[in-house]
């Protein structure tokens, strides 16, 4: 963390240079320091457009120097989940392995790269927040750029404390007086930290009508009303010392968002997962990238997100995040024909192995299932393989209103639960399957002839089991299924269901030569690494990096 959780100044001439090209360019206004870095506005935009540069980041040194590995968002929130087998060979990057059984240690380069990740947001947030209070220029510029400052420093928190617990938390730039001295937060103190960040960022922000085009990407009133609302969600779940927030809270989060006017369902979901359609109605906030020269970081604005998940035979991908045959059943329980079903599968086994209208070519032992990711499938390879300029969707329309109907069902108004659930699913089936499903066409004329997804009329236990469903069919593959099987309180048993029982041998997935990766041990490991959240749930954590232990004095997570 000495090197992690520091002051970002020199760099502050790089991410001006290299920001995010999609929503801002701005030119270099001479010779610039840490004394009069913030003099006009323009640099305190460059600022906020380095932070948002750090959700970019996807491997490489930092400006530090400090090496900082692969950390995607479907590596915690899917592989970790009953959705997602780690995919590519066997062989090809094991640490997932340990990852997925809880058998990793503080001491592996895998343990440390989300927590680079996150305190190098954390830090350039910091020393946005320390200098654009004082500033002379512009007030109205000034305030919305530390509303997105605060925005973005509770989503590098969320961003840690989902995968850490507790962690030191840092409110301005750390000096060198500081090192050694700040002690792990308890857990409810960062979920404190965060809700006041973005609150603070609710009154700052803009709505996103009222965010010019050329800006668009940046964090609104709806991204930090509905971040604060998962985040809540996560804190209800999770933490044992929480005796303030309650699902009215993400009940009135959510419902600010719906009556705000601002969102609103795609009409057809399969639109969702082209590049074309970035940035639609329906989304809250996502990371923007673009084309660049390099897919070296600092220079580059491309993600490896989709090559790390493309299909190895083709040469569009490694291979990884494959969905599990889990997942496909899910589709099919006492549902017809889900257009949604083609938008998260495609293989050899699933549409007669059709990718854009091609029929593809697969190898079963270079996936962890028989199926590849469709949500993260390219029309075609990037010219630059390591740096697509596709966004990642964080937040998008239908999960806010997924949560307010779970929010809704908590406090009592059942009818309100069904309408919000019923929405999401009525658009679902009247949507098609997804681009090119159909050989030989590059368009969205395939869908079925006749959907059986029904509005749901019950009520009690078994309407809350329908929303918790419908958000896995909804939101598969799209790195939340840990998350929301942790907040309650299912995790372990699911897993251990389907990653250990289901694939036992003689079992449905353990037969034959492609029987399934069991993982007898995951359930007891996993609880060992675990911290105790409300009615007994175990909430387990990933292990804090040796080195930060050592330096920093930290207690370790449990078990490592």
């Amino acid at each position: 963390m000495k090197k992690t959780i520091n002051i970002f100044i020199a760099a502050l001439l790089v991410f001006a240079l290299s920001g995010c090209e999609k929503f801002l360019d701005l030119d270099p206004q001479g010779s610039e320091n840490s004394g009069n870095f913030f003099n006009n506005k323009e640099n305190g935009t460059r600022a906020i457009i380095g932070i948002y540069d750090m959700l970019q980041l996807d491997e490489g040194a930092g400006p530090d120097g400090q090496w900082m590995g692969h950390h995607h968002d479907f590596f915690m929130g899917d592989i970790r989940s009953d959705d997602s087998e780690k995919g590519s060979n066997d062989g090809d990057y094991g640490a997932m392995w340990e990852m997925l059984e809880f058998t990793m240690t503080p001491q592996i380069g895998f343990s440390s790269d989300f927590w680079i990740h996150g305190y190098w947001g954390v830090s350039r947030a910091n020393y946005a927040l320390d200098n654009l209070p004082d500033v002379s220029w512009d007030p109205a510029v000034r305030d919305r750029l530390i509303g997105e400052a605060s925005f973005l420093r509770a989503y590098f928190y969320w961003y840690l404390v989902r995968l850490y617990g507790g962690v030191p938390l840092f409110t301005s730039s750390v000096n060198p007086s500081d090192f050694g001295k700040v002690q792990r937060a308890s857990l409810n103190e960062c979920y404190a930290l965060m809700a006041e960040d973005l609150k603070k960022a609710i009154e700052l922000l803009p709505e996103r009508s009222a965010v010019p085009l050329a800006e668009t990407g940046r964090a609104t009133k709806g991204a930090a009303r509905s971040l604060l609302a998962r985040i809540y969600m996560y804190q209800i779940g999770t933490d044992i010392q929480n005796t303030t927030v309650t699902w009215q809270d993400v009940y009135d989060l959510t419902n600010d968002v719906i009556t705000s006017g601002e969102y609103r369902l795609v009409p057809n979901y399969a639109t969702l997962w082209e590049i074309e359609n970035e940035n639609s109605e329906e989304s809250v906030f996502e990371i923007q990238f673009g084309v660049g020269a390099t897919d070296q970081a600092p220079g580059s604005i491309g993600t490896n997100c989709y090559n790390f998940q493309g299909n190895r035979k083709d040469d569009s991908g490694w291979g990884f995040n494959n969905p599990t045959p889990d997942l496909f059943e899910a589709y099919n329980a006492g549902v017809t024909n889900d257009p949604r079903q083609s938008c998260v599968f495609y293989g050899e086994k699933f549409n007669n192995g059709i990718l854009y209208g091609e029929k593809k070519k697969y190898e079963r032992s270079e996936q962890g299932s028989d199926w590849l990711n469709r949500k993260a499938a390219l029309p075609e390879k990037p010219a630059q393989a390591k740096a697509s300029d596709r966004n990642i969707i964080v937040i998008r329309y239908a999960d806010v209103l997924l949560m307010h109907a779970e929010a809704a069902y908590y406090i009592g108004n059942i009818g309100e639960a069904q309408d919000k659930l019923n929405q999401v699913r009525a658009r679902a089936r009247n949507s098609t399957y997804c681009m090119g499903y159909a050989e030989g066409k590059m368009d969205y004329s395939a869908a079925p002839a006749s959907v059986n997804l029904p509005d749901i009329t019950s009520s009690g236990e078994q309407l809350l089991q329908a929303i918790w469903h419908e958000r896995r069919l909804e939101l598969a593959m799209e790195a939340l299924r840990f998350y929301d099987l942790v907040r309650t309180g299912r995790y372990f048993e699911v897993m251990d269901n389907e990653k250990n029982l289901r694939r036992a041998p003689g079992q449905e997935y353990g037969l034959g030569d492609k029987a399934y990766k069991q993982f007898p041990n995951l359930k007891a490991n996993g609880i060992a690494k675990s911290i105790l959240g409300p009615n007994g749930h175990h909430v387990p954590l990933m292990p804090i990096p040796q080195t930060e232990v050592q330096a920093w004095g930290l207690e370790q997570n449990p078990g490592y």
